[in-house]
């Protein structure tokens, strides 16, 4: 078997790729971000055995500068003008600030894996990326906030007039905040969602942009960003009325709080004690799917948050208690495993791969929760392995 060539990388320049390199080589196998090519070079890579794993195949002049970028990258106002146009890269996110436009007539095009935000000003310029991601574009001037932004009376304080602009969402419920006092400042809002306390709500009105989503909740509700669980002191942290925009964990111990609550919206999933959930589904607004909890069979040994698990006769044989194996990349069982034992005292839950003999598959299948592979893994003997030079690279040119 002949020698084999792969390469793993950002971005693969493959605009000046000789036939000399192409044959010496049985196959070449290219995973990349983005393969930039002329007409000539990519003909030429579909003469030869060359497997391209990419999201997009750039046609680029070879006169054309390239620029990558990993992480952040911002094109600003102030920023040097290129002599030369350029094909831009970007594994990350880009920010463009508004008057870039003599920058940006630079550019040829681009290859954007990642979210893009920019001024609204500039939004054409954006027709020359290929964005594999978000784009987002907020008003020239605005002072941008965090995409989940809290308007509270702190935040009054320090206002000025001017336009705040928020990418998702902006949160009004701090009972101390005071719309008059926003509005003599001139203070505007604009953002995709607004959550309003009621008795702000028509004060607050003219102020907020009419294209944003209105959720009115109930005056004195606190309002959680991220993820919740409901347990013996959530009533005292934050009393008997609740936004959670995350998902939410329902405690046996948090019983309490849900017999309590006053008003309760959980935007996410939820999972509950089976003997809570019919007073959870009274009390609760829920927007995503209510899964059971299931209870914990003993206290059992657990393996989680590993690469590779290995589940031998021995190990199980000395977890009375059962074995819990959770969140591993791949889990091999040993094929003289006993069924039985398996069934009895092994659980494997959100693992991506249980490697076992065809004849223990139907009893791993019961004991697997969320996982998507079961069954034996193909393997090449060493001797059918052809050589391979294998390159690892940001921007590799070949």
């Amino acid at each position: 078997m002949g020698k084999q060539l792969r390469i793993n990388c950002g971005c693969c320049d493959a605009r000046n790729v000789s036939e000399e390199t192409l044959a010496a080589y049985e196959k070449i196998t290219v995973n990349s971000a983005a393969v930039l090519v002329t007409p000539r070079s990519q003909a030429l890579l579909a003469k030869y055995r060359v497997a391209l794993n990419t999201a997009s195949v750039a046609m680029v002049p070879e006169d054309v500068e390239t620029q990558i970028v990993n992480g952040k990258g911002t094109i600003r106002r102030d920023g040097p003008i290129p002599k030369t146009k350029r094909f831009l890269l970007v594994n990350g996110s880009l920010e463009i600030e508004a008057g870039t436009e003599e920058i940006l007539e630079q550019y040829a095009g681009g290859v954007i894996n990642g979210s893009v935000f920019c001024a609204e000003s500039v939004a054409g310029y954006l027709d020359r990326f290929q964005i594999n991601g978000s784009a987002t574009c907020y008003p020239d001037g605005a002072i941008v906030l965090k995409r989940s932004a809290v308007i509270d009376r702190t935040f009054a304080l320090r206002a000025k007039e001017a336009l705040y602009w928020s990418a998702k969402r902006m949160i009004f419920v701090d009972p101390k905040l005071d719309p008059a006092a926003l509005a003599a400042k001139g203070v505007r809002f604009q953002t995709g969602e607004a959550l309003v306390a009621e008795g702000l709500l028509e004060d607050l009105l003219p102020l907020i942009d009419e294209r944003a989503e209105l959720v009115p909740v109930p005056d004195g509700t606190k309002v959680t960003l991220d993820d919740l669980n409901l347990d013996e002191v959530t009533e005292k942290r934050y009393g008997t009325r609740l936004y959670i925009l995350g998902d939410a964990v329902v405690k046996p111990e948090g019983e309490a709080f849900l017999r309590n609550a006053g008003y309760l919206h959980i935007r996410g999933d939820v999972q509950v004690p089976p003997e809570l959930r019919e007073l959870l589904l009274e009390k609760a607004e829920i927007d995503g799917n209510v899964k059971l909890l299931r209870p914990k069979k003993g206290r059992g040994r657990v393996i989680e948050d590993i690469s590779n698990a290995w589940i031998t006769q021995w190990l199980l044989e000395n977890c009375p208690d059962g074995l819990r194996v959770m969140d591993c990349a791949e889990v091999v069982i040993n094929p003289d495993v006993d069924k039985k034992l398996i069934l009895e005292r092994l659980r494997i839950e959100d693992c991506a791969a249980v490697r076992c003999a065809p004849e223990q598959e139907d009893a791993v299948a019961a004991v697997c929760e969320d996982v998507p592979q079961i069954g034996q893994q193909s393997q090449q003997s060493q001797s059918e392995r052809p050589e391979t030079d294998c390159v690892n690279a940001a921007w590799y040119v070949m």
